[in-house]
């Protein structure tokens, strides 16, 4: 997986079980995938190391892909999209899921 997806990826799961984090974990990968910081902005920004900030971010990447490997949501999700050919429809359903 390149930068682009990992980027796309994190941000599709931090969308879909972003809440399941604390704050402050939410807060760090907010600011580390989609206002795309770096560890050094990031350690300066919550007061903690560069090798905090790392830690964080793998700790919390790490709880995200393991609530969809559990739960499976965004698969599902995607499965359902391919199933329905309506365009309006597909529109509703995304809104929903």
């Amino acid at each position: 997986m390149n930068v682009k997806e990992k980027v796309t990826y994190m941000n599709l799961l931090l969308e879909t079980y972003g809440s399941l984090l604390t704050t402050t974990q939410q807060k760090i990968m907010v600011d580390k995938y989609q206002y795309d910081l770096s560890l050094q902005e990031i350690s300066e920004q919550y007061s903690i190391t560069r090798s905090a900030a790392l830690d964080a971010i793998k700790v919390a990447s790490k709880k995200l892909e393991n609530y969809e490997k559990k739960l499976n949501l965004i698969k599902k999700k995607e499965k359902i999209l391919k199933i329905v050919k309506d365009k309006k429809l597909r529109k509703e359903i995304k809104t929903i899921l």
